[in-house]
Order: C-alpha cells, then structure tokens, then sequence
C-alpha cells in the first residue's frame, strides 16, 4: 500500500454556505493542520492523486461536515477520508472582522513526502492575554506540565499535554517553522490555532 505522507491544499474553488461575501470584506479560510488520509491501494500506480471535497467551516475554524466530490474508486478509501477531513483545522473565514461559517469546495493534491516526526506536547489557551501570561511564566522557569494541567483547554490536558510523535509537516507553514527551529526542551511562543492559542514544546522522540 502506498503511504500518503503529506498532503497540499491546491485552490479554493467556490462557495459560501451563510452569505455571499464581498471579496473586499472577507478574509478565506486558512488550513492550519491537517490529518492523515488512510493510504492508497498498491494497485493505485500514479505518483499523485488529485480529488475534489466540500467542507463547512465553522466559526471556530473546525470542519462540522465534509464530503468527497470526486471518488477514488474505492469506497472504503472515500469513507476513511472523509473522515479524516473532519479532523483538519482552520483559521476561520472573516467577513467585516467577525469570523463566520462558510462552505468551501477545494481541489486536493496528494504529495508524496517523507514525514518529518518531532515528540510535542502543548498547553492550548482561550485568548493571547491568558497565552502570554503563560508564556512569561514558563520563560522565567515555572514548569511545562504543571502549567498545563492549570490551564490548558485542549483534551491533550488529560495527558500532561503529550501529543505523542506528529509529522510537523501537517501543520501550517507558520507553525511548522516554529517547531522545526526548536531544540529538545524548548518551546514556541503563543501560536494562533484556530480562536485559541498553543505553545509546543518539544521532547524527546519517542520510539
């Protein structure tokens, strides 16, 4: 079976569920993280794969529904990615400074990439007041978990923030950039991610 290892966000096509937006008001989605789709079938010979999808974007930049436009041939394959296009995340679409609910049509390239695997934990937060506070504190020394289990708002919380081994390279350009430039030990600043924040801190692999 072939391993889909990365995926690129080819164009946005069309589509607006709530409103029809002037383009001199309204700010797109931005895919912030993506989740793996299930691999190909090894009888599926080309070096890339390029599908249709429509997803609904809600205001808090997560995908409440999603459907393949165009099939593989193999329905199992389709169901298991839709299902994973339900877990991306999104900055959320803005029209006249408010974030809002949108239906997007996008044109999906399969990339065939090597992984690039880092251990991270995270201590997600409501708002960039609460973020860097957060912050501050654990530059001047306060430590990583505690913080977290105080207050983190991410489900992650329940496991001291460990998110496990994550190919960075499902994440956003910018966040990417900002774990990659990491040592062991160290963390990010506050990142946006979707209408929270998250410092990454980055730990030992995990084999």
């Amino acid at each position: 079976m072939k391993k889909i290892i990365f995926l690129c966000l080819f164009f946005i096509i069309s589509g607006c569920a709530v409103f029809q937006p002037e383009e001199s008001n309204f700010i797109q989605p931005k895919l912030i993280r993506q989740a793996d789709l299930p691999p190909l079938l090894s009888s599926y010979s080309s070096n890339n794969f390029e599908f249709y999808c429509e997803m609904v974007i809600n205001c808090c930049g997560d995908v409440e529904r999603a459907k393949l436009l165009t099939r593989s041939g193999d329905a199992v394959w389709d169901s298991l990615a839709q299902l994973s296009l339900l877990k991306w995340k999104y900055l959320p679409a803005v029209y006249e400074g408010h974030p809002v609910k949108l239906t997007v049509r996008r044109k999906i390239r399969l990339v065939f990439e090597e992984p690039k695997i880092f251990s991270l934990a995270e201590i997600e937060i409501k708002n960039i007041e609460k973020a860097d506070s957060v912050y501050n504190a654990l530059i001047s020394g306060s430590d990583f978990t505690t913080l977290c289990l105080h207050c983190s708002i991410s489900k992650s919380k329940e496991r001291n923030g460990l998110l496990g081994n994550v190919n960075i390279k499902h994440f956003s350009n910018d966040i990417q950039t900002q774990i990659a430039n990491l040592d062991e030990g160290e963390f990010t600043k506050p990142l946006a991610y979707g209408d929270h924040f998250v410092i990454y801190k980055r730990l030992s692999l995990n084999n």
